[in-house]
């Protein structure tokens, strides 16, 4: 077995305008679907493409040669706009404790440190900042089918996998389904926040998942626009 590459001493920060075509390079490597210009051109400015609305980015760099080696984009959305009745106002259910949702755009680490630990302390630290924020109740996210890696990868750091969505990726003219897997933050699995018995949906985190699980697109409309079209029809969201 070959001996791994030594892991370079890491920094972190947000993106920046200089570091769209490298960005851009890392995400044609690391996904089958394609995004377009105008998602790198608002992420490197920590927009989201068509709302302009605030993006969060950590990028992982190489602190002796600045060289990307990982990154995250998320966006902070309130559930209620998110595509879906992700949050659905319940009675006696606290929903300014869990209004508002991370979601998790894209995820990687460079190919040659993959499996040391860049891509978790990202995602540690993008949850992080979802639980800073007042009322958010959950970081989710879509991960294809097929990509046990990944799969493996979110199930480890304490992520659930809710449900299966038919035909959500559409890649070189073939349609492949997602699963939505989500990590309920604290505020949402208090043990003193629950619904009413009467309502028989349990505590908070149950009554949340259900609402997650019964979502069909869990993402912001904007986000549906920054993909761009591969030869055989429409490329999906990864």
């Amino acid at each position: 077995m070959a001996a791994l590459e030594p892991l370079p001493p890491l920094q972190f920060r947000s993106m920046r305008v200089e570091d769209l075509e490298p960005i851009k390079a890392l995400h044609e490597e690391w996904f089958p679907v394609r995004y377009s210009a105008a998602f790198y051109d608002a992420a490197v400015r920590e927009r989201m493409v068509g709302t302009r609305e605030p993006l969060h980015t950590i990028v992982a760099e190489d602190a002796r040669t600045l060289e990307i080696v990982g990154l995250v984009t998320a966006q902070l959305t309130d559930a209620a706009t998110c595509g879906d009745e992700l949050f659905e106002p319940a009675r006696d259910f606290r929903a300014e404790e869990c209004s508002r949702v991370m979601y998790v755009l894209t995820l990687g680490s460079a190919t040659r440190y993959r499996r040391r630990g860049i891509a978790k302390e990202l995602l540690r630290r993008c949850v992080l900042r979802a639980e800073a924020e007042a009322g958010c109740g959950a970081v989710y996210l879509h991960v294809i089918t097929y990509n046990d890696a990944a799969i493996e990868f979110y199930e480890r750091n304490d992520f659930s996998r809710l449900r299966e969505i038919a035909d959500y990726y559409r890649i070189d003219g073939a349609s492949h389904a997602c699963y939505v897997y989500a990590l309920f933050l604290s505020r949402a699995r208090a043990g003193d926040v629950r619904l009413d018995d009467d309502d028989g949906r349990g505590d908070v985190a149950s009554y949340l998942a259900s609402a997650l699980a019964r979502a069909a697109l869990l993402v912001p409309a904007a986000w549906r626009t920054c993909i761009r079209p591969r030869r055989g029809g429409g490329a999906g969201r990864a």
